[in-house]
């Protein structure tokens, strides 16, 4: 499995951009309009994974998700996991990259939201507060002190 972080520069960019348009999860498209609005601040970053090829799991790390007028920050956003590849705990590799990357930026804290119960936990993240998101869906937030 090959772990890369990339940018608009990158030539993943645009092969990640068309698969995330289709790809079976709700906010696949909605990454894939960001990406292409390059809607990103300078050290908001992009992780895929890769094997043969293949895009087996991407998730960004940026500044804000999609609660309005939210005081946490940084996120881990936009988690995909191809389903060959579920229960492997690719979750987990893929939060640990962020996290490692946001150790170079001097964060504290690393930030999930997400409506699944009992996922997050597993990977040392606690519950620390609910908001509803842009949708008006009630969505937990999640949090991790960074190791």
């Amino acid at each position: 499995m090959w772990i890369i972080s990339i940018t608009k520069r990158d030539k993943l960019w645009d092969k990640l951009m068309n698969y995330s348009k289709n790809c079976n999860r709700e906010a696949g498209p909605i990454l894939a309009q960001k990406m292409e609005n390059d809607d990103f601040f300078d050290w908001e970053r992009i992780f895929v994974a890769t094997e043969n090829v293949k895009i087996i799991w991407f998730c960004t790390f940026t500044k804000e998700d999609w609660i309005p007028d939210c005081k946490y920050s940084p996120f881990v956003w936009f988690i995909f996991v191809d389903e060959n590849y579920r229960w492997k705990r690719v979750s987990e590799k893929m939060i640990n990259t962020a996290e490692e990357y946001a150790k170079t930026l001097n964060f504290e804290k690393l930030y999930i939201v997400s409506d699944h119960k009992w996922l997050y936990e597993k990977y040392w993240f606690e519950k620390v507060d609910e908001k509803s998101d842009e949708m008006w869906r009630i969505e937990s937030i999640f949090c991790r002190s960074i190791r």
